[in-house]
């Protein structure tokens, strides 16, 4: 890539040129100096004439106005882009090929190749700079032109780079399936040579290497780059080091004989290289492979270590040479500088991301990234029991945690501090009708309706991510800091306050680790998980699978949920002091509530000692959370919504109770065909407490999760895009409301997380299917005592308590199953209802002292 001082003939030809363009241009039409701009810039392409057509293409771009013109500027953007895709510049060259299409869609041009010329690489640029969302929209958008126009040689070709953005995040299947696809269609022998290629390299990723090996005997080309590199690859699967190297070497020769590589594709080959050799325990050899790959990407960096931050842009391949450094790094502070360059990287290519989905899945290899850094600081700490190095490992952990759901928390609160800012509610209206469309798009998907709608779609979606990207760049110029790290002392701090403990859970591979903050106490433990451990923890979750686990076999479960307790050294805990847990992985699902401090053969559950008798429990998804959620409440206005289901096989009985309870708080009631989409929609942004007493799904990995309507579903991406929804609370009486798919450091993607996302500052859902009774039984509690002490978190704790004390309750509807579902993620909210009472008591006081002393003063006065 040419950076630096590749601009080495200064401004003098720049201006020559300059002044060439505009001499030329007075009796030429618009469209001739368009194209005469671009033929003098492609005679001599180079780092000047570009910064001259840049220069013409900004005057160009006010002035197009008929078809023809707006035609030459979409051949003056491609042709621009592909120069600077040769360049590396991928992150202007992709700002050049998204103006093309996006003024060719809009105008709806024709006469020109736009998927050759301008889809085919923007597909490609998207997948290189990880935003594979879009590159997955791109590529099915020209699959689409072509199936329109039954150009079945592009169909392949989308096919084949379709896979490719599916072999990058690993979903080996769906790759395969999309190139067996293209194999039944009518491929050249290039082609097919590239089906056979990509096959065989998903098959590995599948760990099939009979099958890869299979294609690889069937290939007739036994000496071309790709086979010889798969052949590599398998060699050293089967441990012949030798043999590994001889196919590399040979595969490495073919490349190089290439006259023209770009150096991404250099920098790949350096880094497969190096993983052989990594494989083989060479870490020197190893170490060369991968200075030889950083060197080809910046080959003016004059750093001979670490590269300047300043040199790095947003690219995928960094994160393998960086990741590569630090496995072969022994320094532990080496170590973490190597991978703090992979998370500057990572930044840079999230900055440029713009929805959830593709959000999460560049997460995901950065809390891979973190739990190696993570693991090497236990190493460390083993040694040095630094409380630095406990804190140092503390912020990786809570840098990975709910980043998107964190990033989009931030938003929220720039626009409430900064209401009147243009580019902030266009931001946040873009982002409301993003998750609008993904909603319409994925319920079409589902029914298989209006497949034409669906292409529509796909092209306002396209158009939207756009905007999207451009907005996104001026809010962060004019908004985006540092990131604030959450200092324990500040964590402290507020745990102080709260008359709080915190425990901070951090999920890994083969452990998981506990940070334990109390007063001046701040402890870090790992725990193993193995076979014996993770089947401990699946046991206790599988006991609230249905209402009858616990009741069959108390005992057991008792035994359970102690030895559960036990292994999370729980009994460290300060007794009868509130507790917040952050929870992470299987703890997600985890109903804390309900392990036992002691072991106990009694099947009475008054007499079980639950945990929820020795510590008040609130939960929070990160450390930020918990800092940054302030009790502000608006008001003590609450709705409900209630669609019973009456004569049908969804009626919920009980819910008409749950109902009584909250008319008594003068709350505002949708019951029955008045609880429906439209109605919660409008009803969202002035109440203080949102209550859904309805049914939920926590989704599968094709379908999202839901919240049932009397008159239809709601997905989680039309509740991520309610605008104005900021409640003090939402309640989600409702089944599995906090249930979703796991998503590695993003936490479960449930109906919980989609409020939270949509604004809400505390929620209040169930963990699993819950009974209808007693919800109804544990919201009449919760209301009862919200009236008296205005406090969600000491309602939702004497909610249980007043259950599980109930002597109408029968034994049996007193398992843990029945009222330990409901979860609280939010504020400990109690010591700010007490600062109130003393503030007004405070000021009651002063107020008779004021007019004490004046009265005695006006006595004084009297006397003289």
């Amino acid at each position: 890539m040419i950076r630096g001082n590749s601009m080495q003939f200064g401004n003098f030809k720049f201006l020559f040129l300059f002044l060439f363009f505009s001499i030329s241009s007075f009796s030429q039409t618009l469209e001739d100096q368009i194209y005469n701009a671009l033929d003098t810039f492609v005679a001599n392409a180079n780092t000047i004439s570009l910064k001259v057509l840049n220069q013409k293409e900004k005057e160009f771009a006010t002035q197009v106005s008929n078809q023809d013109e707006k035609l030459a500027m979409v051949i003056l953007y491609c042709n621009k882009g592909s120069f600077e895709m040769k360049q590396n510049l991928q992150k202007e060259a992709i700002i050049s090929y998204e103006k093309s299409w996006s003024l060719f869609s809009k105008n709806k041009l024709s006469n020109y190749d736009i998927t050759e010329y301008c889809l085919k690489p923007l597909g490609t640029l998207y997948t290189k700079s990880g935003n594979y969302a879009l590159a997955e929209n791109i590529i099915k958008k020209y699959i689409f032109i072509a199936e329109k126009d039954k150009n079945e040689a592009t169909i392949i070709s989308g096919y084949i780079n379709l896979s490719i953005v599916y072999k990058t995040i690993s979903n080996h299947k769906t790759a395969i399936d999309l190139l067996q696809k293209a194999k039944k269609l009518d491929a050249s022998s290039l082609q097919n040579k590239r089906i056979q290629e990509e096959l065989t390299v998903n098959f590995i990723g599948l760990k099939k290497y009979n099958i890869a090996n299979e294609l690889l005997e069937n290939n007739k080309e036994q000496n071309d780059f790709q086979t010889l590199k798969a052949n590599a690859f398998i060699a050293l699967k089967q441990n012949d080091f030798n043999l590994a190297v001889d196919y590399f070497e040979k595969a490495k020769n073919i490349l190089f004989q290439k006259k023209e590589i770009e150096a991404r594709e250099i920098a790949k080959l350096y880094i497969e290289e190096a993983s052989i050799y990594t494989y083989n325990r060479n870490s020197k050899k190893a170490y060369s492979c991968l200075s030889n790959a950083l060197q080809t990407l910046l080959p003016f960096n004059i750093n001979t270590d670490l590269p300047n931050k300043n040199v790095l842009y947003a690219e995928n391949t960094f994160l393998d040479i960086f990741d590569g450094f630090a496995h072969l790094e022994n320094n532990t502070v080496k170590k973490m500088a190597w991978y703090d360059l992979s998370f500057y990287v990572n930044e840079l290519i999230y900055d440029n991301l713009t929805s959830q989905e593709t959000q999460i899945l560049q997460q995901i290899e950065n809390r891979k990234r973190t739990e190696k850094c993570i693991d090497a600081l236990w190493e460390s700490y083993q040694k040095n029991h630094s409380t630095t190095t406990l804190e140092l490992a503390y912020q990786y952990a809570e840098k990975s945690k709910n980043t998107v759901l964190k990033d989009r928390n931030k938003l929220k609160t720039l626009l409430e501090q900064h209401p009147k800012n243009k580019d902030l509610q266009l931001q946040n209206n873009l982002l409301s009708k993003q998750e609008s469309l993904i909603n319409e798009y994925i319920r079409l998907q589902i029914t298989n309706e209006n497949p034409n709608r669906i292409i529509t779609l796909n092209n306002e979606l396209t158009t939207l991510t756009f905007q999207l990207k451009e907005v996104n760049n001026t809010v962060q110029k004019s908004f985006k800091s540092n990131e604030k790290q959450i200092e324990t002392a500040s964590l402290l701090k507020k745990l102080e306050y709260d008359k709080a403990q915190m425990l901070y859970y951090f999920w890994a591979k083969e452990h998981f680790y506990y940070f334990y903050f109390n007063a001046n106490t701040l402890i870090w433990k790992r725990i193993n998980l193995n076979e014996t451990t993770t089947t401990l923890i699946q046991n206790y979750i599988h006991f609230f699978d249905d209402a009858n686990a616990i009741n069959e076999d108390v005992t057991a479960f008792s035994s359970t949920a102690h030895s559960l307790f036990q292994l999370l050294e729980i009994d460290t805990l300060e007794k009868h002091k509130n507790l917040v847990i952050v929870p992470d992985g299987l703890f997600y699902f985890l109903s804390f509530d309900a392990l036992t401090t002691k072991n106990t053969n009694t099947t009475n559950f008054n007499k079980i000692p639950f945990l929820i008798h020795q510590n008040k429990i609130v939960y929070q998804t990160n450390a930020a959370f918990y800092i940054d959620n302030l009790v502000q409440k608006k008001n003590d206005k609450i709705v409900g919504f209630f669609p019973v289901f009456k004569a049908s096989n969804a009626y919920l009985e009980y819910s008409i109770e749950e109902a009584k309870a909250l008319k008594k708080s003068n709350a505002v009631l949708f019951m029955n065909e008045e609880a429906n989409r439209d109605n919660f929609k409008q009803n969202t942004s002035q109440y203080s407490i949102i209550h859904l007493s309805t049914h939920g799904t926590s989704g599968n990995f094709s379908s999202p999760a839901t919240l049932v309507f009397y008159d239809d579903v709601m997905l989680v991406n039309e509740l991520y895009g309610l605008e104005n929804c900021n409640p003090d609370l939402v309640i989600l009486s409702a089944c599995e409301s906090g249930i979703g798919k796991l998503q590695k450091g993003e936490g479960t993607i449930s109906i919980a997380r989609a409020f939270q996302y949509a604004g809400a500052k505390n929620v209040l859902f169930s963990l699993w299917k819950i009974n209808d009774y007693a919800t109804a039984q544990l919201m009449t509690n919760f209301y009862s005592n919200y009236s008296k002490n205005h406090s969600f978190f000491e309602s939702n704790y004497n909610a249980k308590i007043d259950y599980l004390k109930d002597s109408s309750i029968a034994n049996a509807k007193k398992s843990p199953y029945y009222w330990s579902a409901f979860v609280y993620y939010g504020s400990i909210d109690t010591n700010a209802t007490h600062y109130t009472h003393y503030i007004i008591l405070g000021c009651i006081i002063l107020l008779l002292l004021f007019f004490y002393v004046r009265h005695i003063s006006q006595r004084k006065h009297k006397v003289h």
